[in-house]
């Protein structure tokens, strides 16, 4: 015979409770007394005295922590009273019921919302009265209120919280929503940008003075410059002005302000980046300094740091930097110097500016949402020609302070970009090759500026025999680990010929090119060491032209404010190293939740669609068992599909490509690319995610 399953046993504090009870033990008792109560009740004891003095002790430490059955310490304790443990066993069945209906419960209710705002419960919610209890023997009440939220709200998704937003959705506006979230985000360790900036550092930068012309600057007051920036835009950094081919570009300086070492300058560092969010900024400098003293508004004399660039041939051939007094004379938004006769000539300069590098054009769309007291308004933004013409002078901009500071040496945090990898080229060349669209892209060249391609392919085969190969001492500069300039030009121009192949094909097949391409760009860094820009085909690129909200460009107009002087560079290369590392860090945390809370707000408008909308949308992703979806085709709601929602019952497949979905018998019944039919089948207000559904 086989012997019998045993069923759960209850835990050893259970039992002992029990064993004391059936003993008669009532009031407050301690260790020995426990003891010396089971051995004259217990005559059939099989442990020793050491035994059971260990096995007693240990089950009380662990009871007296959690406070179910035993209350008070280990000097002294009693067991609850039986009439407690009915009511709290009672409680508990009440909250495993609430698990299973949708009854109105106040108490539940406050729960979902202590737990978005990352606030504390209340004491009210326990499973005994006048004291906070939380657990019982197994039930865990914290975990049974997640556990409803998953059930009640009828989402797929598994984090509770998502369903808790949903559930409570009518109970709070979009930018408190958001709020909790950042919150919720700063508890995890995961928003190092705090809400609100320190009121210390608010008040000192309430008593900086005002600009005065003084014999450190050049007056360029005389120059009339203007800023082009978006609509709602209340920072400007950057200014133009073009006369007799010279372009004049001035930068906020935010440097005069913001002193290495000081308090500002840390907090400053600490945050290194403003993040612009659907609902508010949370900026890198105080609001005196950021929307008043350093920015460049109309009509006000503003300290800056001005490049003037002569041009000849849509090429800067000199460059010369001056610490100035300037007043702008209009602040103009995009769409205002996109009709404007006067910049008419700069569009054209700047479209030949553009066209002499051979970086890649895979600008797209920039979903915009903005939360007003009428709702949530939603912008897609697509690049024009004032926006290309204004980023066209300030990547010249970066690139001209770039190689004047870099030539005298100084210690800078370079932004750069590297080639894509190598696995990643023969990756997507092998999906190509399964589309049968005739496109393949050569593998890319690593060869640094002055390295011949022998030398290229010793250092790689090098590398893969573990090997240590004497290289010839030469003269280290700043262009010294570039990637070599002809070679990156040919791994551009292959990629801008598949860019153009791809235009004859199919719609779906070129989706499925340009989406591979932009996917085999790596993420630009900030590093001390310069490795040159791939994208933009630069040798030498820094951030300069937004001091306001980026700390790298602060460095950059400490080093070049020094070189002006003639004094040796605010920072050193060790500095400029850790703070590149932490910028690049703050810059990617930053991103993550401009992504996040964009796509919250995107879900929180979709929320006044009708169920049964439904959106011809673009595959633009397969990966076991997910089918990724453009909803518009334009990058503004992407979401996506469970295989499961697709097949049913039956099982499918995605090839080794992640280029369609089959049956086992073989057959295709979508393919990447491809448009489908899909409606929402669920929507996360909390962290951005759409589940979809076939139609």
């Amino acid at each position: 015979m086989r012997p019998k399953k045993k069923g759960r046993e209850d835990p050893p504090e259970h039992r002992l409770f029990r064993r004391l009870r059936g003993h008669g033990l009532d009031g407050e008792s301690n260790l020995e007394q426990i003891l010396e109560l089971i051995r004259s009740k217990e005559s059939n004891l099989k442990l020793n005295e050491k035994q059971l003095r260990s096995q007693i002790q240990e089950t009380l430490v662990h009871a007296l922590r959690k406070g179910e059955l035993f209350i008070g310490n280990a000097q002294s304790f009693e067991l609850r009273d039986l009439k407690q443990v009915e009511e709290i066993e009672a409680n508990v069945r009440h909250w495993r019921d609430l698990g299973s209906n949708d009854k109105q419960d106040e108490l539940l209710d406050n729960a979902f919302l202590s737990l978005l705002k990352s606030e504390k419960f209340s004491d009210d919610l326990s499973l005994a009265e006048g004291e906070v209890l939380r657990t019982w023997l197994g039930f865990e009440l914290v975990k049974q209120i997640k556990t409803i939220a998953i059930k009640r709200s009828g989402l797929r998704f598994q984090d509770p919280l998502v369903c808790m937003a949903w559930l409570m959705r009518e109970e709070f506006k979009p930018e408190e929503l958001l709020d909790f979230r950042l919150k919720y985000r700063q508890k995890q360790n995961d928003n190092p940008f705090p809400r609100q900036y320190r009121q210390d550092i608010i008040d000192h930068a309430n008593t900086l003075p005002e600009p005065t012309l003084d014999e450190d600057r050049v007056d360029l007051r005389h120059l009339p410059f203007v800023t082009i920036d978006p609509p709602d835009a209340k920072d400007f950094d950057d200014a133009i002005c073009f006369q007799n081919d010279t372009l004049w570009v001035a930068i906020a300086d935010v440097a005069h302000y913001v002193k290495p070492g000081t308090a500002l300058d840390r907090y400053a560092l600490s945050r290194a980046t403003s993040v612009y969010l659907p609902h508010c900024v949370l900026p890198m400098l105080p609001p005196r300094l950021a929307d008043d003293l350093c920015s460049l508004n109309a009509g006000v004399d503003k300290y800056a740091m001005v490049i003037e660039m002569k041009i000849e041939d849509a090429t800067v051939v000199s460059t010369k930097a001056h610490q100035a007094l300037i007043k702008v004379s209009e602040n103009l938004s995009y769409s205002e110097a996109l009709v404007d006769e006067r910049f008419q000539d700069l569009i054209t300069l700047s479209k030949e500016m553009h066209n002499r590098r051979i970086g890649l054009d895979i600008a797209g769309a920039e979903m915009r949402p903005r939360i007003n007291p009428d709702g949530i308004e939603l912008e897609v933004k697509w690049p024009n020609d004032a926006t290309r013409m204004i980023e066209a002078f300030m990547v010249a901009t970066n690139e001209a302070v770039g190689h004047l500071l870099g030539k005298e040496e100084a210690s800078l945090p370079w932004r750069c970009h590297s080639p894509p990898d190598r696995p990643e080229v023969e990756s997507l060349n092998a999906k190509l090759a399964a589309l049968d669209v005739g496109i393949e892209l050569p593998m890319p060249s690593h060869r640094k500026t002055g390295q011949s391609e022998s030398d290229e392919t010793l250092d790689l085969l090098s590398a893969w025999a573990g090997l240590i190969v004497e290289e010839e001492v030469v003269e280290s500069n700043y262009l010294s680990s570039v990637i070599d300039s002809e070679a990156r030009g040919e791994i551009l121009i292959s990629l801008r010929e598949a860019q153009y192949k791809a235009n004859s094909l199919s719609d779906s097949h070129k989706r499925v090119v340009d989406q591979g391409l932009f996917q085999l760009m790596q993420r630009a860094i900030y590093s001390e060491e310069n490795f040159g820009h791939f994208g933009l085909d630069l040798d030498a690129y820094v951030h300069f032209t937004s001091p306001i909200r980026r700390y790298p460009d602060l460095i950059v107009h400490r080093q070049l404010k020094a070189f002006l002087a003639g004094d040796e560079p605010v920072h050193s290369i060790e500095e400029v190293a850790e703070m590149s590392e932490h910028c690049s860090m703050r810059s990617t945390q930053a991103k993550r939740l401009e992504w996040e809370l964009v796509a919250s707000t995107c879900n929180m408008h979709l929320m006044k669609s009708d169920e049964e909308t439904s959106w011809n949308a673009r595959v633009v992703g397969l990966r076991t068992p997910w089918i990724f979806l453009d909803l518009e085709d334009d990058g503004s709601f992407q979401g996506r599909m469970h295989l499961a929602q697709l097949g049913g019952k039956e099982r499918l497949f995605i090839d080794e490509h992640g280029l369609k979905v089959e049956r086992q018998s073989g057959e295709v019944i979508l393919e990447l690319g491809q448009r489908f039919n899909c409606r929402l089948r669920g929507l996360d207000i909390w962290s951005g995610a759409l589940d979809l559904a076939p139609i």
